[in-house]
C-alpha cells in the first residue's frame, strides 16, 4: 500500500506586528520597552554570502526591490551570517544571466533556482559538498538521511554538487481550455491528439467569444507550450532520451512525431502567427484578454494563482477547465510536475567563504525558518483553521506584500513522514477553497483538477528522472551544447516551413547532432546509465510519492465540483 504522505503542521512563528519580527531556532528575550523579541537562539553572526533571486516582475514600487524589501530586511535580520546580499536574475532570463555572471567571476555564493544545474558541475562552477562540509548543514543532512531519492539526485559518481528538497507531486505545466466556450460550440474535452486539434480548430474559426470578429486563437504554441506538447509524446523536452529495450536511447522517432502535430496545429492556423518570437509575455496576454481557448502552460501554477484573477478581471462570466494530455502509443503522461525530489541549488565553486554558504542552506532548512518564508508571520499573510489548512487572511494585503516573495524559500524544508495533513490539501486548493474571495474559490476547483491529474497512477513527466543523468566533462558538453542549439534551432525553424515534412527535418536534425559530435554523448549517458541505473531515479520514485487529493470538508462547501 503506498505510504500516505503529509506535512507536519509547524508551530507557526509569532510576530508582533504586522512587520516581519520573528525567525528561526528562537529564544524569546525582554527588549527595553518591555516587549518580546524573537532573536537567534546562540547562533553567531559569522560569515559573509550573495544569493540569488529570481525577478518575475511582481514586487510592487511600495514593496522596494528583489533584493531590498521586507523579506530580504528580515533574512538579514535573522539569519547567522553577517550579510546576505541578494542577486537579482530575471525568470524569463535566467540561463542567460547566470551564465555572464559566473563567466565573470560574479556568481552568487549560493544559487537557488530551477535551472538545470548540470552545466555548472560541468564547467567546474559547483562546490562538492563534501562530508565534512555537510556535517556543517546539520537541517539539510536530516532531508537527505531520510530521502533515500534524493540520496539519488544529489548524488553523482559518489560526489555530491547539488541542493535538493523533497516534496509533494503537484501541478505545474498544464492544459487549461475554456469551458464556456466548449458549453457554447457543443464541444467536449479532448481526449485524443485529433480531439485537441479539432477543438482548437472550432475555436479559432467558429468565433467563442461572440464579438463577430475572427480575433481567437485556438491554442497557444510559444515555447512553454510546445514543451507541454512535446511531453504528451513522451518527450521530455529539453531532455531527448528514454529507456527503451533496457538501453537510455535518444527519442529521435518521439521528437519526429511531435513535430509532425505541431506542424499540423500550425497548418491548421489556430495559433498566433508570431508564435515562434513569444518568450511567453504574448501567449499570458492574449489568454488573460480572452483570445485563447486552450492555454498551455505553467502560469497557473501555485505561484501563479494571479495569472487566473486578472483572466476572471478581464472576462468575468469565463469558465476554465483542466483535462489529461492525451495519450499517444508512447503511452501516457502529464506535462512538468513539481516536486519529488529536485535540485534546488547549489555553492558556487569560486565561494571564498563556503562555510557561511553552508550556514546558509542550513538555516533556511530549519523548519521553522522554511515555514516562515513560505508563510509568514502568524495572522498576518495566512493562518491554520482547525483542519491544518493555510488559509489567506487578507488577499489584497498579500497581492501587495507576501505574493511576490515565494522564491526566497525555493531551499527549504518539507517534511513529508507525518500522515496527519495532506500537504497538497492543506497548503493549496483546500486553502484556495475556504478563501471569501469567490475568485480563488474558483481557481481552488481548477487547481484541485490539476492536482488530480498529476497524481494520477501511471501518468509519467518524461523529465523528472533525467535529472541524475551526470554532468559532462567541458568537450562532451561543448558537444552536447552546440548540438543542441543547431537541433533546437532547425526544429524551431521548421515550424514555420509548410513544404518541409518532419521526416525531412528530423533526419537533418540527425546528421547535426552526429556532426556536433551528439552521438558520443548518446553513447556516454547511456553506458553512464547501464553502469548505474540501480542509483539512478525512476519513474517509481515519482509514483511512490503521488497522492490522491482530498477536499476537506469545509472546504466542499465552496467548491463548485460535483
Amino acid at each position: 500500500m503506498k505510504r500516505k504522505l503529509g506535512l507536519v503542521v509547524l508551530t507557526l512563528v509569532m510576530a508582533l506586528s504586522v512587520g516581519l519580527t520573528a525567525c528561526s531556532s528562537t529564544k524569546e528575550e525582554s527588549t527595553k520597552d518591555g516587549k518580546v523579541e524573537l532573536t537567534p537562539d546562540g547562533q553567531e553572526k559569522k560569515g559573509k554570502v550573495t544569493v540569488m533571486v529570481y525577478d518575475r516582475g511582481l514586487i510592487p514600487a511600495s514593496e522596494g526591490t528583489y533584493d531590498n524589501n521586507r523579506w530580504t530586511k528580515w533574512i538579514q535580520e535573522n539569519a547567522p551570517l553577517e550579510e546576505v546580499k541578494f542577486i537579482v536574475v530575471p525568470r524569463t532570463e535566467a540561463v542567460q544571466k547566470m551564465n555572464m555572471l559566473f563567466a565573470a567571476g560574479e556568481g552568487p555564493d549560493v544559487v537557488a533556482n530551477y535551472e538545470d544545474i548540470t552545466p555548472f558541475i560541468s564547467k567546474g562552477q559547483a562546490l562538492e559538498i563534501t562530508d565534512e562540509l555537510l556535517a556543517k548543514m546539520p537541517n539539510y543532512k536530516k532531508i537527505l538521511d531520510e530521502n533515500p531519492a534524493l540520496q539519488k539526485l544529489t548524488t553523482t559518481n559518489g560526489k555530491r554538487y547539488t541542493v535538493g528538497t523533497i516534496s509533494p507531486i503537484s501541478p505545474n505545466h498544464a492544459a487549461i481550455i475554456r469551458a464556456d466556450w466548449l458549453e457554447k460550440l457543443n464541444l467536449s474535452i479532448p481526449k485524443t491528439p485529433e480531439d485537441l486539434l479539432a477543438v482548437a480548430k472550432a475555436f479559432a474559426d467558429q468565433d467563442p467569444d461572440g464579438n463577430g470578429k475572427n480575433d481567437t486563437y485556438g491554442l497557444t504554441l510559444n515555447s512553454d507550450s510546445r514543451r507541454v506538447l512535446s511531453h504528451m509524446f513522451g518527450y521530455g523536452n529539453p531532455d531527448k532520451y528514454a529507456i527503451e529495450d533496457g538501453k537510455l536511447t535518444h527519442v529521435w522517432d518521439r521528437i519526429q512525431d511531435w513535430l509532425q502535430y505541431s506542424k499540423q496545429i500550425v497548418d491548421a492556423k489556430v495559433v498566433d502567427p508570431d508564435f515562434l518570437l513569444d518568450k511567453g509575455d504574448k501567449a499570458l496576454t492574449d489568454f488573460t484578454n480572452g483570445k485563447v481557448g486552450i492555454f498551455l502552460t505553467g502560469k497557473l501554477s501555485q505561484l501563479n494563482s494571479p495569472t487566473f484573477a486578472n483572466f476572471k478581471k478581464n472576462n468575468p462570466t469565463g469558465k476554465l477547465d483542466t483535462f489529461d494530455l492525451p495519450a499517444t502509443k508512447y503511452g501516457t503522461f502529464s506535462g512538468y510536475v513539481n516536486g519529488g525530489p529536485s535540485h534546488v541549488g547549489f555553492i558556487n565553486a569560486a565561494t571564498k567563504d563556503p562555510e557561511a554558504a553552508a550556514r546558509y542552506i542550513n538555516w533556511l532548512t530549519d523548519p521553522k525558518v522554511s515555514d516562515f518564508l513560505v508563510n509568514g508571520p502568524d495572522g498576518v499573510y495566512k493562518k491554520r483553521d482547525a483542519e491544518g489548512t493555510v488559509v489567506v487572511v487578507d488577499p489584497e494585503k498579500n497581492k501587495i506584500e507576501y505574493d511576490y516573495a515565494a522564491d526566497y524559500s525555493i531551499i527549504r524544508t518539507f517534511d513529508l513522514t507525518d500522515d496527519s495533513v495532506s500537504p497538497l490539501a492543506n497548503e493549496y486548493y483546500n486553502s484556495y477553497l475556504k478563501s471569501s474571495d469567490p475568485v480563488l474559490q474558483e481557481f481552488g476547483d481548477l487547481y484541485y483538477k490539476m492536482a488530480q491529474i498529476v497524481n494520477k497512477p501511471g501518468s509519467i513527466d518524461p523529465r523528472k528522472w533525467q535529472q541524475t543523468l551526470p554532468p559532462l566533462a567541458s568537450d562532451f558538453l561543448l558537444k552536447e551544447t552546440n548540438g543542441l542549439k543547431a537541433v533546437d534551432d532547425l526544429l524551431s525553424k521548421s515550424l514555420a516551413e509548410p513544404n518541409v515534412s518532419a521526416e525531412q527535418v528530423i533526419a537533418e536534425a540527425k546528421e547535426l547532432w552526429k556532426k556536433s559530435g551528439g552521438e558520443d554523448v548518446d553513447a556516454f549517458y547511456n553506458d553512464y546509465y547501464q553502469k548505474n541505473k540501480d542509483d539512478m531515479l525512476s519513474p517509481e520514485d515519482f509514483e511512490n510519492l503521488k497522492q490522491e487529493p482530498e477536499l476537506l470538508p469545509s472546504a466542499k462547501g465552496n467548491s463548485k465540483i460535483k
